[in-house]
């Protein structure tokens, strides 16, 4: 017998919907932006979301629209990552000036 499952039980397996990774985006970008959730945490969660979203888009459920719409809200948290770890080298490099003029 043979343990491996096929792609189309593992296509039925996936119920994960682009709206729903839409909407652990957004979440996500909202507690970075809050500073609630760290950058790298952060990070990781983008990298399964975008996986998933790439086994979701495999699936016979994708929409074109759902599709769009999940990667301009994982473009739109690459942003704030980026922005928030900026914020972060910034702030780091005022304190060591400030450590060094002390």
């Amino acid at each position: 017998m043979n343990k491996r499952s096929s792609d189309a039980e593992i296509e039925n397996l996936n119920v994960t919907t682009e709206a729903t990774l839409v909407s652990l985006a957004e979440q996500v970008t909202g507690f970075v932006a809050a500073g609630t959730l760290d950058s790298r945490c952060a990070a990781k969660f983008v990298k399964r979301l975008k996986k998933e979203g790439e086994v979701v888009a495999e699936g016979k459920n994708s929409t074109a629209s759902g599709r769009k719409s999940l990667k301009k809200t994982l473009d739109a948290l690459d942003v704030v990552l980026r922005e928030h770890d900026a914020k972060l080298l910034v702030e780091a490099n005022a304190a060591l000036r400030a450590k060094d003029t002390a």
